[in-house]
């Protein structure tokens, strides 16, 4: 007697997203997309200037013996991350998936390209040389780049290509889960901006 063939089973599916299961599936396949810490969001060069001056004066400050002024030009390459442990929440809105993700940081020190650092040094009609002052000057770019980097300026000139990255980053757990043709839309918050009322 012929055993009947027993028809494979299928692996069980995915129970499907729901507002209240959306963000745990997503926080818990994060160490499955990346073992790293950190999410790269970001990097840009951008050309910056310094300038320092000195000023000197004799005989209670009827003599100005000149000011003696150097300047550094360099570029300097900012990058940006997020730290994927901290708070994340994803929502659905019809087919827009709201990703409301943590705060974008600078990834610190910022890269100087010494290899194109230009600097210009003016001396003073009696003043002697401008080699302490330039040194001053070119230790304090570290410390100073440094805030720069966290600056709303420079951040904001990265916003875009942050957001961007956090998107793909989702796109691919979306994916993963055979959810990727469910939304349209991935519409990246981050945590230092106001809640998206009206998403696109």
């Amino acid at each position: 007697m012929q055993r009947a063939k027993r028809k494979p089973t299928s692996p069980p599916s995915l129970p499907p997203f729901t507002q209240e299961n959306l963000t745990t599936r997503f926080v818990s396949a994060i160490p499955e997309l990346t073992r790293e810490l950190n999410l790269e969001l970001a990097t840009a060069t951008f050309p910056e200037t310094f300038t320092k001056a000195s000023a000197l004066s004799c005989c209670w400050g009827l003599l100005n013996l000149g000011t003696s002024t150097v300047q550094v030009q360099v570029p300097v390459t900012y990058r940006y991350h997020l730290c994927l442990r901290e708070a994340w929440k994803l929502e659905m809105r019809q087919r827009t998936l709201i990703v409301h993700a943590p705060q974008i940081k600078p990834s610190l020190p910022p890269a100087i390209h010494t290899d194109q650092l230009n600097t210009l040094a003016v001396r003073g009609w009696a003043r002697g040389s401008t080699s302490t002052l330039l040194t001053q000057l070119q230790q304090s770019l570290t410390p100073t780049l440094s805030q720069y980097a966290g600056d709303a300026r420079h951040q904001e000139l990265v916003r875009p290509q942050c957001r961007a990255s956090v998107a793909e980053f989702v796109q691919l757990w979306l994916e993963r889960e055979g959810q990727h043709q469910r939304f349209t839309t991935i519409a990246v918050v981050f945590a230092d901006e106001p809640k998206l009322i009206n998403p696109p």
